[in-house]
């Protein structure tokens, strides 16, 4: 599962730093080729760019469904149209420097797949465009060459493709730092801002509910008053820590802010017992809970929050005062 997110992740950047410019390119090239033939018009050419014009147009068309896909194999398909114009022979370009031809305009569907799935596309770019060039070409005196202009251009895509892992590692660095909470390792609150419309919608289509929890520590602040600030984090990191034991794995859980948790849970069907389970292990949790399937976080946080503090009204005499003794003792 983190190996697919991390691929879904490095596909994201691509698409950041690559996008529209990949076809950009692609209709530039298009419109250069066709200039060029404008006054000579080759039949070899002008097929050519035909064939190239519909795949590119195929191809772009797939592309706003499947953009990374469609990009790897348009630059792979340039590689059979640069072989079908080597066997022209009415061509602007003689027939003759056609294998040079091919060997130089092999350099980018090979930086391209490169650079897109790293070795595993120079691996299958560079056998497609042997194989070509072993069909094709029968002077073997230009394999030095193909050697040396494949052999870069894997080199060249190779590097960019690093550079986007580095990257990604580095968003993904950055990203966690952004909305996790350093002192209990849980998410934060902007978390949970992105996180609340997305869970909704997916309980929404499971036909499950999406249950909006609010937890705090009861009298947190006579331990920061007495024991220092200090002492408070070690209680905020146990009863983060009990909330995670005491949670199921597919459900979320934010420090939003000092002693205030929430909790996002699909499908839970008795919250009270989840109270009762964290409370085993951490007797001074206060609670409030809200179906929150069809609020927004806003009207989810307020309900919750004034359940919260409605039990803690109602049943302030049987929750245990919070000591540091009490807590790691």
């Amino acid at each position: 599962m983190k190996r697919t997110e991390s691929h879904s992740r490095r596909r994201e950047l691509l698409e950041t730093h690559w996008g529209m410019y990949y076809w950009w390119v692609m209709l530039a090239a298009l419109a250069v080729s066709v200039a060029g033939q404008y006054f000579w018009r080759h039949r070899g050419d002008l097929i050519t760019d035909a064939i190239f014009a519909l795949w590119t147009g195929i191809m772009f068309f797939l592309s706003r469904r499947w953009p990374f896909e469609a990009r790897l194999v348009h630059a792979l398909g340039i590689l059979p149209i640069l072989g079908f114009y080597m066997v022209q022979t009415d061509t602007k370009i003689p027939y003759d420097h056609h294998p040079e031809l091919f060997i130089l305009l092999s350099f980018f569907p090979i930086y391209a797949a490169t650079a897109m799935v790293g070795v595993w596309g120079f691996l299958v770019s560079v056998a497609l465009a042997a194989l070509l060039a072993f069909a094709l070409i029968d002077e073997s005196f230009y394999l030095p060459l193909a050697a040396l202009f494949w052999t870069l251009s894997g080199l060249l895509g190779y590097g960019y493709f690093r550079t986007m892992e580095k990257l990604k590692g580095f968003h993904e660095h950055l990203l966690s730092q952004a909305l996790t909470d350093p002192l209990t390792g849980l998410r934060n609150r902007r978390a949970l801002e992105e996180d609340f419309p997305r869970l909704q919608a997916l309980a929404r289509r499971e036909g499950k509910n999406l249950i909006f929890t609010l937890w705090d520590v009861n009298n947190l602040k006579s331990v920061n008053d007495l024991h220092g600030h200090a002492a408070g984090d070690r209680v905020l990191r146990k009863f983060a820590r009990v909330l995670k034991d005491s949670v199921r794995q597919s459900d979320a859980l934010y420090r939003i802010g000092g002693d205030e948790f929430a909790g996002l849970h699909i499908g839970l069907d008795d919250p009270d017992r989840l109270l009762r389970r964290v409370r085993e292990g951490f007797p001074w949790a206060a609670f409030g809970w809200v179906d929150a399937t069809q609020l927004t976080l806003d009207q989810a946080y307020r309900l919750a929050d004034e359940r919260m503090y409605l039990n803690k009204a109602q049943k302030r005499d049987e929750l245990p005062r919070l000591t540091v003794e009490g807590t790691f003792g």
